[in-house]
């Protein structure tokens, strides 16, 4: 047998099988004695028919059979000897199966990546820095009214964050389209929960009147059959309602999960939590920015099957966050595209801190994994319980681990390579922009 690598990348490559007629014609005639032994054919007892009969009837599923097995064990056996790490399902392509001949496939499959990383103090990345000042707690104080508020019916004009009860009728061509029409719907506008017009198309309106939205539906919507057409939207206004925001008092405090007697108090214990959180903030961007600055400093080609992969977990995620079952949901609501650069990144990532790993001979550090689950346990009414829990589950306890991995890959990047620092706002490092 003989690997060909010509006009091939450094992860996708080819195998020629070649299998002798004799090995084939051999094993063949062996599974047909043994089918003949067996075999119920109509007109003859149990294993009492003609060799002939049987051979005719049976050969060809035995030979297909046959030839695939040897083929597949073939692969696999050369794959191993060559010590290469596949990460596809071979592409098995026959070029010869004529009986008397030897047999002849050709395989196409992807391995692993070869990746070198460069020299780490060579990496450069943007260490974020933020602080939380009294506009930034103002805000977050008034969002968290926000969600607590109460829509009221009112006679004057819609505006942005209003909700407006809304009848509306979608054609397409003229045509009403299926999906596109609804009653009594409520629209909050600023929220971008519709295509991109319709909620500013709504802002300047009162109760009882009509309006007509020419739109067009995005390249990426989830229906492929309406992706980038234009449609148009009659629609009625029923009900313009605007937020009547609680008051700040004690009760309020405490619907928000803070205890408090007075605002002065309220405040105070607000801003703390916007501190714990903004460290985790912090921690989570510098990461992600030295993760990117690592993929960027480090070319190589990626198998197709891995960003495949990715891209499936990415969408099933998605459907189980919608509360959708990822078996039955059709694919063309959430198409490849809208996850291909982000699992590309990640399959990068992930093979490149592997490397590190690998390189640095990094294990689980003990105190690390313990502090990890007891910060996970933490949240329970019953940590010990929790942490007992983790430590007795291999599976979860190899998660934990692997997180560990993963911390201290970013503990050896900080403090390997080098960081330039900047100044972001709040609202910055909220928003993950």
């Amino acid at each position: 047998m003989k690997f060909s690598f010509s006009n091939k990348s450094s992860v996708e490559q080819s195998l020629n099988i070649v299998i002798p007629a004799k090995e084939i014609e051999d094993k063949v005639s062996a599974k047909i004695l043994a089918t003949q032994k067996e075999a119920r054919i109509k007109g003859f007892r149990k294993g009492k028919a003609p060799l002939d009969v049987v051979t005719k009837i049976y050969e060809p599923e035995i030979r297909q059979e046959i030839v695939y097995d040897q083929v597949s064990h073939n692969f696999y056996h050369q794959v191993e000897d060559k010590n290469l790490k596949v990460v596809s399902r071979p592409s098995l392509i026959p070029e010869v199966m004529d009986k008397g001949k030897d047999v002849k496939f050709k395989a196409t499959f992807e391995v692993y990546p070869q990746v070198k990383i460069k020299s780490l103090n060579r990496l450069q990345y943007i260490k974020p820095s933020c602080s939380v000042d009294d506009s930034d707690l103002d805000n977050t104080i008034e969002n968290l009214q926000k969600r607590m508020s109460t829509w009221i019916a009112t006679d004057e004009i819609s505006s942005d964050g209003d909700q407006v009860k809304i009848d509306f009728v979608g054609k397409i061509e003229g045509e009403v389209f299926e999906g596109g029409s609804a009653e009594d719907f409520l629209v909050e506008i600023g929220t971008k929960s519709m295509i991109e017009g319709f909620e500013e198309g709504l802002v300047g309106f009162k109760t009882d009147d009509k309006t007509t939205l020419d739109l067009k539906f995005p390249e990426e919507y989830g229906k492929k059959e309406l992706a980038s057409k234009p449609v148009v939207f009659e629609v009625t206004v029923k009900e313009v309602l605007k937020a009547a925001l609680p008051e700040l008092n004690e009760e309020f405090f405490k619907s928000t999960g803070i205890e408090a007697t007075d605002l002065p108090e309220y405040r105070k214990n607000v801003k703390e939590k916007l501190e714990e959180d903004l460290v985790n903030l912090l921690k989570n961007k510098t990461k992600q920015n030295i993760f990117d600055a690592l993929a960027e400093g480090n070319d190589f080609e990626i198998p197709k099957s891995m960003i495949e992969s990715e891209v499936n977990n990415m969408r099933d995620d998605t459907a189980k966050r919608m509360g959708m079952d990822p078996k039955e949901m059709d694919k063309d609501l959430f198409p490849s595209s809208t996850f291909e650069e982000e699992a590309n990144k990640r399959v990068k990532i992930g093979i490149l801190l592997n490397k590190l790993i690998e390189e640095k001979e990094l294990k689980p550090d003990a105190d690390k994994v313990k502090g990890i689950i007891e910060e996970r346990a933490a949240n329970y009414k019953d940590p010990q319980q929790v942490i007992n829990y983790f430590y007795s589950d291999e599976q979860q306890l190899k998660n934990i681990e692997s997180v560990s991995l993963e911390e201290q890959v970013v503990d050896l990047l900080i403090k390997e390579a080098k960081a330039t620092e900047e100044k972001i706002t709040y609202e910055e490092c909220v928003s993950g922009k």
